[in-house]
């Protein structure tokens, strides 16, 4: 009798409990918030430089079209991205692709999650891919 109280319990509670917080989740991810430039890879050199989450952060403020690059890389690598400066962009959706535009600099969405960005300046630029996380 014991063992069946104990399976009861247990499924009242594993169905009482929800996994969620209660709060809805984003499902449709968007640029807009701050990222932080986690690898930098490509280029003529064969750059793959990984950075600390918070080093390089790339906050995108949708309302003013405006991103703040705070760039506190001190370590000697190729290429760590934008120096720190406030840049406009733009979003442009093509048949095949979506391009941020950065101060006339076209880069490829490949990804976008709520937790991961993929921007791309493209192989046949020698361009950099630059992965970022939240």
């Amino acid at each position: 009798m014991k063992s069946y109280m104990y399976i009861l319990f247990l499924l009242l509670i594993t169905y009482s409990c929800d996994l969620s917080d209660g709060s809805q989740q984003n499902t449709n991810p968007t640029l807009h918030g701050t990222w932080s430039l986690v690898n930098v890879s490509g280029g003529l050199a064969g750059v793959d430089d990984d950075f600390e989450s918070g080093i390089i952060t790339w906050d995108f403020k949708t309302e003013t079209s405006e991103i703040i690059v705070t760039n506190s890389n001190t370590s000697e690598v190729i290429h760590s991205g934008y120096p720190s400066g406030t840049y406009s962009y733009e979003v442009i959706s093509t048949e095949n692709d979506i391009i941020v535009v950065i101060e006339n600099n076209d880069l490829k969405l490949e990804s976008l999650t709520n937790f991961q960005l993929i921007l791309d300046e493209g192989l046949a630029s020698d361009g950099f891919r630059y992965t970022f996380n939240r």
